[in-house]
């Protein structure tokens, strides 16, 4: 999978290569993780994980979300935007360690 040109591939590849982003990114056992995406505009945003480690599940430790990862969110609010409708500005993919994740979309308010 080329991460400088998402437009070709399957959306079901891209949900595919965050959650093994985020599983290779981790270098412990864990309980859960989450990415986390904020694009404002075009090419500008940032992207942070965090975890549960298996070991201390009482605590959340960090994780390097490195510039695949934002690639794939982008693609992803690329390819969801619907027209006359503003992009998600903000989401999160919640994964865990038997591969099932949850995704949520946070979109601009309007006054």
């Amino acid at each position: 999978m080329n991460f400088f040109d998402l437009t070709d591939t399957p959306t079901e590849d891209i949900y595919q290569a965050i959650g093994q982003f985020i599983a290779d990114a981790i270098p412990e056992a864990w309980l859960s993780a989450t990415a986390h995406a904020e694009i404002e505009e075009d090419d500008h945003g940032l992207t942070f994980g965090i975890y549960v480690p298996a070991a201390a599940p009482d605590i959340i430790r960090d994780f390097a979300a490195g510039a695949e990862l934002y690639l794939a969110f982008d693609e992803l609010r690329r390819r969801l935007r619907k027209p006359g409708h503003a992009p998600w500005v903000k989401a999160q993919f919640e994964l865990q360690p038997d591969g099932h994740f949850d995704l949520e979309f946070t979109y601009p308010e309007h006054p």
